[in-house]
């Protein structure tokens, strides 16, 4: 209706200024121009935030089965079901890190990404404001007006593989988001290899686009981003929650505590005069550092664990936004306590100031998934510029 009345509004407005050009004076003729042109021009694209947690993909699929699906499973099933059961079962990308403390003796892992899943008709709320999302079309069935919205749309990447192809999207429903279109005939059909191109393209996408919507800076956030950078010569952006605690020459600090969990970024200023290039430099900085600021309730120390259940991961040269960083990553402990959480330590070297960036991230969060906020620690990292 609203499409009707515009455009019989465009054909009335034509008529005016054909008639205006004969019988209006310029004056009147100028105002009936302004008006038609306010009334045509388009104004410009107009994106909602994201909403959502890092790491998480809402999958959307088609509802009904056909073809060899329809053949392979029971009527009543849909395959959005058939999606969800091959992904559930058989996802087996996990974080090296996130090891589940509770289970650590079964070295049993946080996957990699989670899923969460919509149906076509979800078009129409939230779920397509979504960071992250995965478009399913398996055995030729599309997902609704989630796959028509990508026809004629230019993907920025596409990847074919063996038995499916992938094309990737920007900002389709929302700003700082990506949408990837997997078109495939069988999920059974080299599984792994998928798995693994999803991992990788949803990861270093997230990474680019940084944090979702709704965990965007806010005024506090950009107060307290000026002062850093003023004080020290970087910036980097991090959600609301955390709150500035604690600073000196050498020292950031913000955390976020709640009653059920808190995460830590902790950042070290230092001279570059003993480069931090291997596994054990990083582990004597790290635990120098907590060592001298870093004390729990009980006044012990905090500092990397020793156990062999939680080993460290050193990573070289690795891309972070604009920058190239080493990373460490392992598990702290508080000493005398039972408490500990996962931690990730990026070195950042500001070669034009002669000195080296310790962007640290922490987390003690028992009994609860830990990917979310640890992947935030990567997201803010990676937002990082020197100045």
């Amino acid at each position: 209706m609203i499409c009707f009345y515009t455009c019989t509004a465009k054909i009335y407005l034509r008529q005016c200024v054909k008639f205006a050009a004969m019988k209006l004076n310029p004056i009147n003729l100028i105002a009936v121009v302004l008006c038609f042109t306010a009334c045509v021009q388009k104004g410009p694209t107009e994106f909602l935030p994201t909403e959502g947690s890092p790491a998480e993909v809402f999958v959307v699929a088609a509802d009904q089965t056909s073809g060899v699906f329809a053949c392979n499973h029971p009527a009543h099933e849909d395959q959005q079901e058939i999606v969800k059961t091959y992904l559930e079962k058989n996802f087996n990308r996990f974080s090296p890190i996130l090891l589940i403390a509770e289970k650590a003796e079964k070295q049993e892992f946080e996957p990699s990404l989670r899923f969460w899943f919509g149906r076509p008709e979800s078009i129409g709320g939230i779920e397509k404001q979504s960071p992250l999302i995965l478009v399913m079309e398996v055995d030729g069935k599309h997902a609704g007006k989630y796959s028509s919205s990508l026809v004629g749309r230019d993907a920025v990447k596409t990847i074919n593989g063996r038995g499916f192809r992938l094309n990737v999207y920007r900002n389709v429903w929302a700003e700082n988001q990506t949408v990837i279109r997997c078109k495939t005939k069988s999920l059974t059909e080299d599984f792994n290899t998928l798995a693994e191109t999803l991992e990788k393209e949803f990861l270093e996408n997230e990474l680019q686009q940084g944090l979702p919507g709704n965990l965007m800076p806010n005024d506090y956030c950009d107060s307290i981003s000026r002062i850093i950078s003023g004080n020290y010569g970087f910036k980097f952006s991090f959600p609301p929650q955390f709150k500035l605690e604690f600073s000196n020459p050498e020292v950031v600090w913000l955390w976020h505590e709640t009653p059920r969990f808190y995460r830590h970024v902790f950042i070290n200023i230092f001279s570059d005069s003993v480069l931090i290039d291997n596994t054990e430099k990083a582990k004597a900085n790290r635990n120098y550092f907590t060592g001298k600021y870093v004390k729990n309730t009980e006044g012990t120390r905090v500092s990397i664990s020793e156990s062999k259940l939680f080993p460290l991961i050193w990573e070289n040269n690795v891309k972070m936004g604009k920058n190239t960083v080493n990373i460490l990553r392992g598990w702290y402990t508080e000493e005398g306590t039972f408490r500990r959480g996962p931690f990730v330590r990026y070195f950042f070297h500001d070669i034009a100031n002669k000195r080296i960036i310790a962007f640290d991230g922490f987390m003690h969060a028992p009994d609860m998934p830990k990917l979310p906020f640890y992947r935030t620690f990567d997201l803010m990292a990676g937002s990082l510029t020197l100045q």
